[in-house]
């Protein structure tokens, strides 16, 4: 009887080794296995800011231009904008940052206590960037990306944990400048409708445009103009269509007036005035929608001066014309 409660006992203490051994080794594979930096329901972001030594950009997530923002949505249900200027962002670009963000898996730390964060600049105060997740204002997580230790690698921490990783990212992903982010065609004028100038109108009727003549009082229909300005008309709309901002104004310098380009254009909805100016080498574009002074392209401004010249150019050449008949 001795002898059997005897194996019976050490047949149980094999097991529970052999259970022990079996659940250390399941651990230590599961501890080898990648694992994701941020452990966050990504569906739920919202907000981001991005902050290096240039300052801060803030991005949040909105239903659509004009529609304010709608935070809790999902990141595929609307528009990112920049927050503290009110403007669409690029929102491919805020969403592929994001995806590379989720996709970020760590192993093996290359550092693991926080006197290592300053080395590989991944404490907060030589940070090249710091990247915080929001939903609402609920923090998610927070990464600080450091130095490069090779080609397309980055190290970063997470907040919160004294853990330095090595990952593949780029900082040219993250740019640290607002501008960086802006949508660069938020002004551009597709579908258009209806083009009024200083001294023309252009009403799209079906796929034809007839072109008016504007003097103080009345609009005279010229049946023949249109064609005769088609070139200056497919221009004038081309620079409208694929109009690109490079960048926003913050302190405006002093526009003359008279000195400018002032279009009414219609498209579906919206009607909007553009005012483009030069000034001192310099080209401005601002939308009658929005207090916002943007720069843009020599090429654009010459292209839009030059073609709505032409047609008030050619008018009065047929308006020579007429009086010669």
């Amino acid at each position: 009887m001795n002898t059997k409660t005897t194996l019976s006992g050490l047949l149980a203490i094999q097991l529970i080794i052999i259970a022990g051994l079996w659940w250390h080794a399941q651990n230590q594979s599961n501890n080898n296995l990648p694992q994701p930096l941020l452990d966050i329901r990504w569906e739920n972001v919202d907000k981001v800011t991005i902050t290096s030594k240039t300052g801060t950009v803030s991005l949040g997530l909105g239903l659509g231009l004009g529609l304010g923002l709608g935070l809790g949505q999902s990141k595929d249900s609307g528009e990112w904008q920049l927050l503290e200027d009110g403007l669409l962002a690029q929102s491919d670009k805020v969403n592929a940052l994001l995806e590379k963000l989720e996709q970020l898996q760590v192993k093996w730390p290359v550092a693991t206590n926080q006197t290592s964060h300053s080395r590989f600049e991944v404490d907060k105060k030589n940070a090249q960037r710091r990247i915080a997740i929001y939903s609402g204002e609920n923090l998610l997580g927070e990464i600080l990306i450091g130095s490069s230790p090779g080609l397309k690698q980055l190290h970063i921490r997470k907040g919160g944990s004294d853990q330095v990783y090595a990952v593949e990212l780029e900082l040219a992903d993250i740019p640290p400048k607002t501008t960086d982010w802006l949508d660069r065609s938020l002004l551009a004028a597709k579908n258009v409708d209806r083009i009024e100038g200083a001294n023309f109108v252009l009403v799209k009727t079906g796929d034809n445009w007839q072109l008016s003549r504007k003097s103080p009082s009345i609009l005279i229909n010229q049946d023949n103009s249109a064609a005769k300005n088609q070139q200056e008309i497919e221009n004038l709309l081309s620079s409208l269509n694929k109009l690109r901002v490079t960048g926003l104004v913050k302190d405006k310098p002093h526009l003359a007036e008279g000195h400018d380009i002032k279009l009414d254009v219609t498209f579906g909805d919206n009607n909007w005035r553009y005012t483009f100016h030069e000034h001192n080498g310099q080209y401005f574009v601002q939308r009658s929608d929005r207090d916002t002074l943007f720069t843009f392209s020599k090429s654009d401004y010459e292209e839009i001066a030059q073609s709505s010249q032409l047609i008030v150019d050619s008018q009065e050449e047929q308006k020579a014309e007429d009086k010669e008949r």
